[in-house]
Formats: C-alpha cells, sequence, structure tokens
C-alpha cells in the first residue's frame, strides 16, 4: 500500500551575505564538511556554512567573467586539502585548494566559543509587538576568512566560448567540463595531489549544439560513465577504454527542448523496491543506476538500459595494433525512456537532484517554482510478479524566488542547530535575485494535501 505522507516545503533561512548578482548553482561539500559553494555572476565562487548559513570564505582574482558551475573534488585519500573547481563564462577552468587544518581549527575555536548549540546558537529577539523571536547568531569564527585563503592553483585552458559546467568523477581522477563551444573536455591530474598538473585526456565534439551540462556514473565494473546534456536535446554517454580513447557509447533521444540537467540514481533508489526475502542468484549482480534528465520541453525523464543483445564475434583487427581512429565504432548502449514525472512546470526546467539518503527528487526552473516527487509502489502485474512502480508529487513550492528565475536546486544534508537528527536533509535553491535559500521539509497527512501548492 503506498504512503499518504506528503511534504510541506517551508522557507529555513537565507545564505548571508546575499549575492548582489545572479547565483548560478550552489554545490554542497560530498565529503561530509558542512560547506556549500556558490557559483555568481560577480565573477567569484562562496564558499557558505551549512551549520549557521554565513559567509565562510570567497574565491575571486581567478576570472574575468562569471562563476558559471562549481565542483567539489571528492577526497579518496587524505591529502589535507580541499579542492574546488570553477568553469567561467571566460572560457576557462580554475582549480582552488586551501588547507582543511584551517578550517577545522576554525571549527574547534568555534566550538570554544559555543557553552551549547541550542543556548549560544540562538539569540532573542523582541519584535515590535513584543513577543520573543529566536534568530541565529554569528558566532565567533563565522566570518569570511580574510586571511589564510584560497589559493588559486591554476588555470586550464582550452574552451573556445563559455564554460557551462565543471564535474569531478566519483574516483577523482577525472575532471570533467562542457561549453557552449559544443565540445566536452576530459581531464586527468596527473603526479602527486598539489602539484597542478593537468593533462587532457579527451575532447569530446559530437554534440551538434551547446553542451549544458555533465555529470558522472560511478565505476560499475566498467569504468567510470560520463553523461552529457545539450541544446541539441539529446543526451550522450562517453566511456574511455583500455588504451585511454574515449567514445560515445550511447545517445538518448526523446526530448523536445534543451536537455539542462542530468542526475544519475542513487544506491538508496536502487535498493528501493529490493525485496530482502527473495534470495539472489549466484550471479547477481546491481543492476545500472538509471538516469533523470529535466529539459525546457517542461518535462522529467527516467532512462533505463535496456537488456543488452549477445555480443557478436568481434573480426580479428579488435586484437591487433590497428590505430583505434581505424577500427569501427564500439556498440552503442541502447537506454529507454522507461518513466516521466508528473508535470509540475510551466515553463524550462533547469535542475534536477537525485536525493542519496532518500531516493526523492527535487526540480526547479525557470517557473520559479520548486517541486519534490517520489517514486512508489502501485502493485505487482500478478501474484508474484514484476513491482509495477509510478512517481508522485510530494509538494509543490510557488515563487520561491518571488519573481525571479531558479537556476538551480539540490538535496543538502543540514548541519545547522535546528536539524532533529543527523541524517535530516533539505532543499538549497539558487536564483536570480542572488539569494542562496534553504528549505527545510515538514511532513504532512493526507487530509493536507491540499496545502501543499503555497507561496512563501
Amino acid at each position: 500500500m503506498a504512503s499518504s505522507t506528503h511534504v510541506r516545503i517551508l522557507p529555513l533561512a537565507d545564505f548571508k551575505p546575499i549575492s548582489s548578482s545572479r547565483a548560478w548553482v550552489s554545490i554542497p561539500n560530498p565529503n561530509g564538511l558542512p560547506l556549500i559553494a556558490t557559483a555568481t555572476s560577480d565573477k567569484t565562487a562562496r564558499v557558505y556554512s551549512l551549520k549557521n548559513f554565513t559567509l565562510h570564505s570567497t574565491l575571486e582574482g581567478g576570472h574575468a567573467r562569471s562563476v558559471r558551475s562549481v565542483a567539489w573534488k571528492p577526497v579518496t585519500k587524505n591529502t589535507g586539502t580541499l579542492c574546488l573547481a570553477t568553469g567561467s563564462f571566460d572560457a576557462t577552468m580554475g582549480i582552488w585548494r586551501r588547507s582543511e587544518e584551517s578550517f577545522a581549527a576554525r571549527e574547534e575555536e568555534k566550538q570554544i566559543h559555543t557553552a551549547t548549540e541550542d543556548e549560544d546558537a540562538i539569540e532573542v529577539e523582541i519584535t515590535s509587538d513584543g513577543a520573543a523571536k529566536p534568530v541565529p547568531r554569528l558566532l565567533q569564527g563565522d566570518e569570511s576568512e580574510t586571511e589564510d585563503d584560497w589559493e588559486f592553483a591554476i588555470v586550464l585552458e582550452g574552451h573556445d566560448s563559455e564554460v557551462k559546467t565543471v564535474a569531478y568523477s566519483p574516483s577523482g581522477q577525472w575532471l570533467a567540463s562542457c561549453s557552449r563551444d559544443k565540445s566536452i573536455w576530459v581531464w586527468e591530474e596527473i603526479g602527486e595531489e598539489g602539484e597542478d598538473e593537468f593533462e587532457t585526456v579527451a575532447v569530446l565534439q559530437e554534440h551538434t549544439a551547446d553542451v549544458k551540462y555533465v555529470c558522472w556514473r560511478k565505476d560499475d565494473g566498467n569504468g567510470e560513465v560520463l553523461a552529457s546534456a545539450s541544446y541539441d536535446d539529446t543526451i550522450r554517454f562517453w566511456r574511455g577504454d583500455d588504451e585511454g580513447e574515449w567514445s560515445c557509447v550511447a545517445v538518448l533521444e526523446g526530448h523536445e527542448g534543451t536537455v539542462w540537467s542530468l542526475d544519475w540514481e542513487p544506491e538508496v533508489s536502487q535498493k528501493k523496491f529490493d525485496s530482502e526475502s527473495s534470495p539472489k542468484p549466484d550471479d547477481y549482480s546491481p543492476r545500472i543506476p538509471r538516469l533523470i534528465s529535466a529539459s525546457a520541453d517542461c518535462t522529467i525523464r527516467v532512462w533505463t538500459q535496456a537488456p543488452a543483445p549477445p555480443p557478436p564475434n568481434k573480426p580479428s583487427y579488435f586484437n591487433t595494433g590497428i590505430p583505434s581512429t581505424m577500427r569501427p565504432p564500439p556498440s552503442n548502449e541502447v537506454w529507454e525512456c522507461t518513466a516521466t514525472l508528473p508535470k509540475v512546470h510551466t515553463l524550462p526546467i533547469y535542475a534536477v537532484n537525485w536525493s542519496t539518503k532518500s531516493g526523492r527528487v527535487v526540480s526547479t526552473g525557470g517557473d520559479g517554482k520548486i517541486a519534490i516527487y517520489e517514486e512508489r509502489e502501485k502493485g505487482r502485474t500478478s501474484v508474484g510478479g514484476a513491482i509495477e512502480k509510478e512517481w508522485v508529487i510530494l509538494g509543490v513550492l510557488e515563487g520561491g524566488h518571488g519573481p525571479y528565475e531558479i537556476n538551480h536546486v539540490a538535496w543538502c544534508q543540514r548541519f545547522d542547530v535546528g536539524r532533529k537528527d543527523a541524517g535530516e536533509e533539505m532543499v538549497i535553491s539558487s536564483g536570480d535575485d542572488g539569494v542562496v535559500r534553504a528549505w527545510a521539509l515538514e511532513g504532512v497527512t493526507a487530509p493536507e494535501a491540499k496545502l501543499l501548492t503555497v507561496t512563501p
């Protein structure tokens, strides 16, 4: 039986200070640190604290035009350094580094000045009507850093036009960038961490229009896979072979407008409908994650890989030293659109994000709406048969940034004192008004469903 639980999306906090120019994207740190990085049109990237929603540090001086995208490098080994990549409308990418020790020292200092989170992180403000209103207090050490700031380590050049997105692979080995010049570049950092030597390993140019977005799938045994979304209405998958040659292995067609955003299905969603009582065969292997996409055609689609046909006998030249440029292209994977989420948006959808904790999906776009969806069990095709699933709308927020477009939305772990438990999530939105806003989620029962669509 499907649950009747829905959610109400409530304003939690605005990150301060607010940027005077457009906020493009906000990306939480993937390594468990209470930090989120924002790309802005004022040529800077800002790092905010997730504990009190205040500015932690500013990355400036590296770009001549808007910073359009940011990406944290995943930590795969303890190097003691934070690393952030930025992509700019000046056609370059920047690599920024900062000692993690300085961050840890500041956090320890803040704890010393905070007797308890509940008492010292909140002050009471008396309103005009005499009521007591609790407000967050800026703790010592929370101000924007003026010393020991981020180092602009290196600039990466190659694109001929605006860089739209930068993305690190889950292993941290690869850094991908995409551009208005219709190309995707894949970079590899060579040498030891911090030596700042990068090598271009691939320039992928099969899209016929601007490439808007790139994102990585973790290694499933066949290497990490890069997905790209374009103004040409298509999605492409790219993979490197054993010889270091990168090629397109799938083309997904079906959208009738620019594909703005992509995200891979997280593990929690893959396991959601697994039956613990069903024994798995000896040859069982985890299935390939699905992909979700958002488009200017106002649809959000879910893509699933179709079963692969038996591999054909390869000609003998696959086992020879013939250069890859002379070989036939690799067999393409076949992917199918297996679901379209319920329609919410009336203008282009700019961002979609799949929660790694709950498996829920959040979206936003030019209409200023924020929508949350969940995949649920609908029933079974027969007794003991396959599970039928459906996507439902859990909640919709109208006008999240007033009359302004919302450019990006993301799930984020809560670190603030108001959280109910350590695993609680919130939603972060970034808008044309320069505001980066945190939203709390409140569960409501079925009779309250009429209240789901609200205006802040």
